[in-house]
């Protein structure tokens, strides 16, 4: 068993897909506009069903809000990761619209800029657009999203994934949320001739509220892959946040 971060897409997956630590810091808050910075460490750092290394630490910076009746989101990531497979640094810069078109149904479009140093994902700066649908059935959110690959120097041209994930109450101030997550790349990501690779991602976490502006949540992910420098995987985790 090992121990990663949790990472949860909130407004295209709500799926517990890695399991960790982290420290977050709501930055100010309005009606409008929601903004956090967060700080974590991953024991290992599995992005898309690949595995990119060890003892990565992390810091974020996300804004939300609304406007022209739009939900709009910012991110920063950057991310540090050594041992193991890789050693690399990655930064992420993300921004992303989401408008109902349906009572239940959302489209999300956005953009995501990635740059690598070190690693099997070193080919330079990466540039996706990506677009896709999430609703709630049954008190099921589910996601479908493509991103597209428009750097010349990356293999493969778009990355689908699907999503699933169910929140209950247990207990008061906790809920437990089981996630499942398919991922496919239309052609192996780091190049070894793959048709294409393929990820199913399987997890479930409490998140327990300790008061007002504090929670935590624990975690178990079980990730089955068929990249060839990757291994099914199960991690374990926790995570800790403080708003203010």
């Amino acid at each position: 068993m090992k121990f990663i971060h949790t990472v949860l897409d909130m407004s295209l997956n709500k799926t517990l897909s890695i399991a960790g630590l982290s420290f977050s810091l709501v930055g100010f808050a309005s009606a409008d506009v929601e903004s956090s910075i967060s700080a974590g460490y991953n024991s290992d750092y599995i992005y898309r069903g690949v595995n990119l290394g060890a003892d990565q630490v992390s810091l974020g910076i996300d804004a939300s809000g609304s406007a022209a009746g739009l939900d709009w989101n910012v991110g920063l990531f950057h991310g540090t990761s050594q041992g193991g497979l890789v050693s690399q640094d990655e930064t992420r810069i993300s921004a992303g619209i989401t408008k109902a078109i349906q009572e239940s149904v959302d489209f999300n479009a956005g953009l995501i800029s990635t740059s690598y140093v070190g690693g099997p994902f070193a080919n330079g700066d990466r540039l996706e657009v990506y677009t896709g649908l999430s609703t709630t059935i049954a008190c099921i959110d589910l996601s479908a999203t493509a991103f597209f690959n428009t750097t010349d120097a990356w293999t493969g041209d778009v990355y689908y994934e699907i999503s699933a994930s169910y929140s209950v109450d247990v207990a008061d101030n906790v809920s437990a949320t089981l996630g499942a997550t398919y991922g496919n790349w239309d052609e192996d990501p780091l190049g070894f001739g793959l048709d294409d690779v393929d990820f199913v991602s399987l997890s479930a976490t409490l998140n327990i509220s300790l008061d007002d502006n504090i929670s935590a949540s624990v975690g178990v992910t079980h990730v089955i892959t068929d990249t060839p420098a990757t291994e099914d995987e199960t991690v374990i985790g926790a995570s800790l946040s403080f708003g203010l």
